[in-house]
């Protein structure tokens, strides 16, 4: 059975967060819970889902949410937007 996220993953393995009905942290929590959760069903772990969770919790924890919101304020919900999030190559995300 194919599993259905809040988010969609592009071929480049970056990840588009649809921001909206809420704000960027909790897009990005809700999506980091989707993938652990996959993770922890799934017998056949995905490299994919692996290299997601990374990334989200690399985004989560190193991104100061109040500047971000502050500096973008379609990020803090209300306003329909999408968000590409991509790993550096230094691991910044």
């Amino acid at each position: 059975m194919a599993r259905s996220f809040s988010f969609d993953v592009l071929s480049d393995g970056s990840l588009v967060l649809t921001v909206g009905e809420c704000c960027i942290q909790t897009a990005a929590k809700r999506a980091h819970r989707e993938v652990t959760a996959a993770l922890l069903e799934d017998r056949a772990v995905t490299a994919t889902l692996e290299v997601l969770a990374d990334m989200l919790e690399r985004f989560l924890l190193g991104t100061d949410f109040s500047v971000l919101r502050a500096d973008h304020p379609e990020l803090a919900g209300g306003t329909p937007c999408r968000v590409r999030l991509h790993q550096c190559e230094n691991g910044s995300v």
